[in-house]
């Protein structure tokens, strides 16, 4: 009698092991990490590639435009410090999302601007200002409110890209 009750408890042991064993583990609960804004920044980092662009472009423009070319340069180089200053916004809070800007603009990237003839440096700074742009309204979210500011810092630079072009050429 008390081999069968041995027998019977250790029948039960082993069946609890191995129930134990085959049982599935249950698993740790993933919390689901934030997606950082823009995935990376592309439309960002595209934005700065095109300030980069029209900073050089600037900088090769012959220096005989009334100083509205060094404006424009201390407005590309304030834009290129907000977009900077969105990236990083955007990296620390990667879970904020902001009002979207509305459509770009309708003049084209690519449209010759008027009155350049002569000053392709210049003409080519504005298609690179006109591109950043481009890519900052497509950009998601706000950045902390820096990619609208960027915005404000473009539209002011191709203003007085235009108005060293007027002033070279009436001079």
């Amino acid at each position: 009698m008390k081999t069968t009750i041995s027998a019977c408890w250790m029948l039960a042991f082993c069946f609890s092991i191995g129930a134990c064993a085959s049982s599935p583990q249950p698993r740790p609960q993933l919390q689901p990490q934030p997606v950082a804004a823009d995935n990376g920044q592309p439309k960002m980092q595209a934005a700065l590639v095109a300030l980069q662009q029209a900073k050089g472009e600037l900088e090769a423009a012959a220096a005989n435009k009334g100083g509205h070319r060094a404006k424009a340069l201390g407005l590309i180089q304030q834009a290129i410090g907000a977009v900077n200053a969105g990236m990083q916004y955007a990296a620390a809070h990667p879970t904020e999302v902001g009002p979207m800007e509305g459509p770009a603009a309708p003049e084209p990237v690519d449209e010759v601007v008027p009155e350049a003839g002569r000053q392709p440096h210049m003409a080519r700074g504005i298609i690179a200002l006109r591109e950043a742009r481009k890519q900052l309204v497509e950009a998601k979210h706000d950045k902390g409110g820096f990619r609208v500011q960027a915005l404000g810092f473009i539209q002011q630079a191709i203003v007085q890209v235009r108005e060293g072009i007027r002033f070279a050429n009436t001079h």
